[in-house]
């Protein structure tokens, strides 16, 4: 069999491909949050299912949604497509919330290491946010032991985001209880102020530096963001994944698929701006040992440049 017929015996068994992206295009032009860019980004889709972009992951359910989510991911980090099993081994959609929550002990709700270095500086690494309910405590226990240092390195490296109301927290608690809001959430529905919660454990007003590289994104760059747009931390690494918008619930698409798509975008009360797209801006680099430079910084013998 010639490679044209091969080709077109795998793209006429493959119609479902076409129907699940012609659902993906349909989504993304009446949800996503730039209308204008929607558009394009439909088209795109269109034009990937016309030239059969995935038809070698002909049957592959798992590849071709692997692929699309990466194709995806080009205009924007938090679309995320996906297949429900169906039959009698399926779970509910629920499972991976439940599984999730369930790492939560295991990995110490995201607070993987917790010190003191020498000049009285304190550390604190979270690799992820796990909800508020979870991590209230371990986060708690962080703070009670860092709360007489003189300055605090968080470093959000690696971290890809998660809870929101946990990193609302985290921000809350370095910034005191004199703001009310560090942004507002924009959509095709209109604009609202996102007020900070209430504090729900013990601040610390000492210095701050926060630490983030290229896998920061989502609620950590929230984190960072907010906090250097209030002039309330540093940053110091490199510049973060650039994933601001916020996701919709996940809709259904043919062929037990679903989308989830961002439907919404923060908007920094300071700035004006977010940081999707561009990341968080470091102010200063972090060399081959970012920790040693924000220890530096913090006992004053280096300075960011400036912006």
């Amino acid at each position: 069999m010639s490679g044209e017929v091969l080709l077109a015996a795998l793209l006429a068994a493959c119609p479902q491909q076409a129907e699940v992206l012609d659902g993906v295009a349909k989504a993304v032009e009446q949800t996503y949050v730039a209308e204008a860019e929607a558009g394009l980004i439909a088209e795109s889709v269109r034009d990937w299912s016309k030239r059969h972009r995935y038809a070698d992951a002909c049957g592959d359910w798992a590849a071709f949604a692997e692929r699309l989510n990466r194709d995806l991911d080009a205009y924007d980090g938090h679309f995320f497509v996906e297949r429900i099993a169906s039959g009698p081994e399926s779970k509910p959609e629920a499972d991976w919330l439940m599984a999730w929550r369930a790492e939560a002990g295991p990995s110490n709700a995201g607070v993987r290491e917790v010190k003191v270095f020498e000049g009285n500086v304190g550390y604190l690494r979270l690799t992820t946010f796990y909800p508020w309910d979870l991590a209230k405590t371990k986060l708690s226990n962080a703070f009670a032991l860092l709360k007489d240092t003189e300055g605090m390195i968080l470093d959000l490296r690696q971290n890809g985001g998660g809870d929101a109301d946990t990193a609302a927290q985290l921000v809350r608690a370095f910034l005191g209880d004199g703001i009310k809001a560090v942004q507002r959430i924009e959509s095709r529905k209109g604009t609202k102020t996102e007020d900070l919660p209430a504090r729900d454990m013990a601040g610390y007003s000492r210095g701050l530096v926060v630490l983030v590289d290229r896998r920061s994104g989502s609620a950590a760059e929230y984190v960072a963001y907010s906090l250097q747009a209030e002039g309330r931390a540093s940053v110091i690494g490199s510049r973060s994944g650039g994933v601001a918008n916020l996701m919709d619930e996940p809709q259904p698409l043919p062929h037990g698929f679903k989308i989830t798509i961002p439907n919404a975008k923060p908007v920094n009360m300071r700035t004006g701006k977010n940081w999707e797209g561009s990341g968080v801006t470091p102010d200063m680099k972090g060399g081959d040992d970012p920790i040693y430079a924000a220890r530096q910084f913090l006992s004053g013998r280096s300075a960011p440049a400036p912006r």
